[in-house]
């Protein structure tokens, strides 16, 4: 009877383990259908914490799945768009990696640390009505827009004599803003006098054109203006077409005013 009794407990026990076992399992299967039911996207992490001004590398930082829900506005999720850059800003241990905390140069106060090599840095005066208004700041990027007057000398018997015109053409493109100085310094801690400029990194090349536009617009032959690009631009450089008045006026098929008679 003790033999009996002794086997029937065992086989319940048995029985009961199998039960447990199953239904362990059906709660498994059951996380992760629901797990599947969420949208996942791959978010870069700090796998530590990385002081303002530092060179990230990839060995600081993790890849993993993160709720497409929660995930922050943009959030960078290619290990390659973080390593090498530096943090603009200090960046604490398991901080998911969004743009704006990234920077392709080095802040520091000494604006001359933060120019990568075989670049120069450039300040634009404060002329033209979006830079002057404080719209654009260090990290964007910016297209030059330049409009030269120039002097159109008729030919031999035309009665007309010498004429003004204008051309303007999209220049130097999606030129990176190093800083912005308010007059009182700026975002890197340079000393900008009394004047306001906008600091811009350029190719020697890039800065001599500037330049040139830059002198013409003094002797008022010149005027120089800047294009804001997005911050969601992919940064390619585009063609465009020169304007000027003649080209203007057929394009928009404006009409040409004729002498009354």
């Amino acid at each position: 009877m003790r033999k009996r009794m002794g086997l029937m407990l065992m086989v319940g026990g048995v029985m009961l383990a199998v039960a447990a076992a199953v239904m362990m399992m059906g709660v498994s299967q059951n996380a992760q259908k629901a797990a599947a039911k969420v949208k996942q996207v791959e978010v870069i992490l700090a796998k530590q914490e990385i002081p303002q001004g530092t060179a990230i590398t990839a060995a600081m930082l993790d890849r993993k799945p993160f709720p497409a829900e929660f995930a922050p506005a943009q959030a960078v999720s290619r290990l390659e768009d973080v390593d090498g850059r530096f943090a603009a800003s200090h960046i604490v241990q398991g901080q998911i990696m969004t743009a704006p905390l990234l920077s392709t140069t080095k802040q520091s106060g000494n604006l001359s640390r933060s120019i990568p090599k075989g670049k120069v840095a450039f300040g634009l005066p404060q002329s033209d009505l979006l830079s002057a208004s404080g719209v654009i700041k260090a990290e964007d990027h910016v297209d030059i827009l330049v409009t030269f007057k120039l002097k159109i000398i008729g030919r031999a018997g035309d009665t007309g004599g010498e004429q003004e015109a204008h051309s303007t053409q999209m220049t130097l493109q999606n030129i990176q803003v190093l800083d912005v100085l308010n007059g009182g310094g700026g975002a890197s801690g340079g000393s900008g006098g009394d004047k306001a400029a906008v600091v811009l990194l350029l190719d020697p090349q890039q800065a001599i054109q500037l330049k040139l536009a830059m002198d013409s617009q003094k002797d008022n032959m010149a005027f120089v203006d800047l294009v804001l690009r997005g911050a969601q631009d992919d940064h390619k450089q585009v063609t465009t077409d020169g304007a000027t008045e003649d080209s203007e006026m057929v394009h928009w098929k404006f009409r040409k005013p004729q002498p009354i008679r």
